[in-house]
């Protein structure tokens, strides 16, 4: 069983920027169409233009909120992370061109982490994610785990970037760039468990993330919410 109280959110996606955005999406179930990427104020010109999309939403939704609230531990989230600048890296290097030292030093899983502690001067232990379809579930896991060690909020923030195109025969039908962030303390206005007799392949995921099905469910103000992974459910209930 797992459980915690929510304090705050916040989620940001290209063309989805406020909460009638948001709104509209919840309710159409449509991303815009060619939207303009959005402002990350938060992030100096130089840090913003060295950053993958998903990164550079993830680094500026996590600043907005350590801003908002004293945290004392932070987890950040992704499926797919710097694929698309390991790609770059990978397509260097079978043309036999040089590396770039950016793409070199920003490839890391890390990445939105550490320039969200340096850029937001939060001197706090910071762990990077990396479980599948399953990542939002993973990071409730592991934020639970550290409200239970004594923690009293934990940052959580879940994002993804564009998956490049030389993947989508096998990553079809991703969801835009977007990241979401959360803001956790101990309780249990959110209560979770795992569905039980669930057999290998079920639990498959909708066509939305965990996180951005998280989220919808927040903006719906539904009581209930199933998540899974393709092998397994969790059910959550909120009181």
């Amino acid at each position: 069983m797992l459980s915690f109280s929510l304090q705050d959110s916040q989620a940001l996606s290209p063309g989805l920027v406020d909460a009638l955005d948001w709104q509209a999406w919840t309710q159409l179930g449509q991303w815009p169409a060619d939207p303009p990427f959005p402002a990350t104020p938060l992030l100096p010109m130089m840090m913003a233009r060295r950053l993958s999309q998903g990164s550079r939403l993830a680094v500026q939704v996590g600043l907005s909120l350590l801003a908002r609230h004293p945290v004392d531990y932070a987890i950040f989230v992704s499926r797919h992370g710097e694929l698309a600048r390991s790609m770059t890296l990978l397509q260097a290097l079978a043309n036999g061109q040089a590396l770039s030292p950016t793409d070199f030093s920003m490839s890391v899983h890390n990445t939105a982490a550490g320039l969200s502690s340096i850029q937001g001067k939060a001197a706090i232990p910071m762990t990077s994610l990396a479980a599948g379809e399953g990542g939002l579930m993973a990071g409730f896991t592991e934020a639970v785990a550290a409200l239970s060690a004594g923690a009293n909020r934990v940052l959580l923030v879940a994002f993804e970037g564009p998956v490049p195109e030389f993947h989508h025969p096998w990553l079809p039908g991703e969801a835009p760039a977007h990241a979401l962030g959360l803001i956790l303390q101990a309780g249990e206005q959110w209560c979770c468990q795992a569905a039980s007799g669930v057999s290998p392949g079920s639990g498959t995921p909708s066509n939305l993330p965990q996180s951005l099905a998280f989220w919808r469910a927040l903006q719906r103000d539904e009581s209930t919410l199933t998540l899974g992974n393709g092998r397994q459910e969790w059910t959550w209930q909120r009181r």
